[in-house]
């Protein structure tokens, strides 16, 4: 048996890796992640293809819009429910304006209403937009949103002037009865995907990086880091504490010909460790869904983490087992 071994389960894809705490202490996180496939109209689970180490972006890594964050979070308090995808009219009817929703019943209700394309329009001394082209189809990302300051640095709509906000696209979603403004501070960056860490919604739990960080904590986390840090969602796509199992996913406006319904599986896992003599055991916690609609799959991962700090080196195996319902 190697250093480090991870025993594989059956129907799971797992891997492991040390992390560092905000304290720098060393913890081990186990990840588990199950998979299944829209395959004519009926969810098909197969073994799932990938545990992200790093955090995926549609275009320049660290700057762009952020897919999917890495799957080895230290520690989580709910459950991320996130999503990819692109808006889609009903029955490829075009249309300027449309909403999409996500639901899972008791935990998340968040609906994003998509705006066909607009131009910048000068009114007197003004800008205003054109009026939105219809569409059948429309992307959904942060770049399609409002932004261009700390709350979204990936999006449009916010610049320092009139000439630089003229060479930037017309934002096009936003929540429901929310919409571009001359003034939008009060306005919300809507979208369904992580808040990327460069967000101001997650660099807030970051902590204080001032002349105290630097003389006295640098390279760890402030002291004031706050453990929310590790989410990934935004706030309303949090679940309540974690998923179970049991529970309805519904999600509308992605699909032309239909509402994309899942109902989570209710299975337990459990992840065992040995630690030189010691045998640690932890519960495997839903810590993400993720639903990429444009390749019509659904992921669960499920992660759980050990506290290692000086006894890394002894660490021999892993496993993550399922549990058997008790009767």
């Amino acid at each position: 048996m190697q250093l480090w071994d991870i025993e594989q389960t059956e129907g799971l894809l797992v891997k492991g890796r040390f992390q560092r705490d905000e304290n720098g202490h060393e913890v081990w996180v186990l990840t588990a992640k199950r998979q299944w496939n829209l395959i004519d109209n009926q969810w098909v689970e197969s073994l799932a293809e990938e545990i992200y180490d790093d955090p995926i972006y549609l275009g320049e890594p660290g700057s762009s819009v952020m897919k999917m964050d890495h799957e080895f979070a230290v520690t989580k308090q709910n459950t991320d429910v996130l999503v990819f995808g692109k808006a889609r009219s009903y029955a490829k009817r075009p249309v300027t304006y449309h909403e999409c929703r996500v639901l899972i019943d008791g935990h998340v209700d968040k609906t994003i209403a998509v705006h066909g394309e607009r131009h910048w329009i000068r009114h007197g001394g003004t800008i205003t937009v054109s009026n939105p082209k219809p569409f059948v189809e429309a992307d959904i990302d942060y770049g399609k949103a409002l932004g261009g300051d700390e709350r979204n640095r990936n999006g449009c709509g916010i610049a320092e002037n009139s000439e630089e906000l003229l060479q930037k696209p017309v934002p096009s979603v936003f929540f429901p009865n929310e919409e571009w403004a001359p003034n939008s501070k009060n306005i919300r960056v809507a979208g369904l995907g992580p808040i990327a860490p460069f967000f101001a919604e997650r660099t807030q739990y970051a902590g204080t990086f001032d002349t105290h960080w630097e003389e006295c904590r640098r390279p760890l986390f402030p002291q004031d880091f706050n453990r929310k840090f590790y989410q990934s969602a935004p706030s309303d796509q949090q679940c309540n504490g974690f998923l179970v199992g049991g529970e309805r996913l519904l999600m509308s406006g992605f699909s032309h010909d239909d509402v994309i319904a899942f109902r989570l599986p209710s299975d337990k896992f459990q992840a065992r460790i040995s630690l030189g003599k010691e045998t640690l055991t932890a519960p495997m916690q839903i810590y993400t869904l993720f639903v990429d609609t444009e390749l019509k799959s659904l992921t669960l991962s499920y992660g759980a983490s050990f506290m290692c700090q000086g006894k890394e080196h002894l660490l021999v195996s892993s496993k993550v087992s399922q549990l058997k319902e008790q009767a």
